[in-house]
């Protein structure tokens, strides 16, 4: 498993119920208004590619791998990216073309 970053530009969230409880699917922590963290099995494209049909023409969607060296102020996600049970997940490492 791999942990995510998710970040995401909605224009009209109240329409987008089924793209939340996506990502409310995967162990994750919700750092800001648009930003989850998210681990996951899959590749970064795959997770864009199960997100896609979720969101509207013209939202935006971001995707990437984090690695153990992150740094954060003013949120939440350490304690869930400290966790014992995502050190493997962000020490792991894969290649994608």
């Amino acid at each position: 498993m791999a942990i995510y970053s998710i970040a995401y530009d909605l224009f009209q969230p109240q329409e987008y119920q089924a793209f939340y409880e996506c990502l409310e699917a995967f162990p994750h922590v919700h750092v800001m208004d648009s930003l989850w963290l998210i681990q996951a099995n899959e590749e970064a494209g795959a997770l864009r590619d199960r997100l896609m049909p979720l969101i509207s023409g013209g939202d935006a969607l971001f995707v990437s791998r984090v690695s153990q060296d992150w740094a954060g102020a003013g949120t939440q996600c350490g304690e869930w990216l400290n966790a014992p049970e995502r050190h493997q997940a962000l020490a792991s490492r894969t290649t994608s073309a």
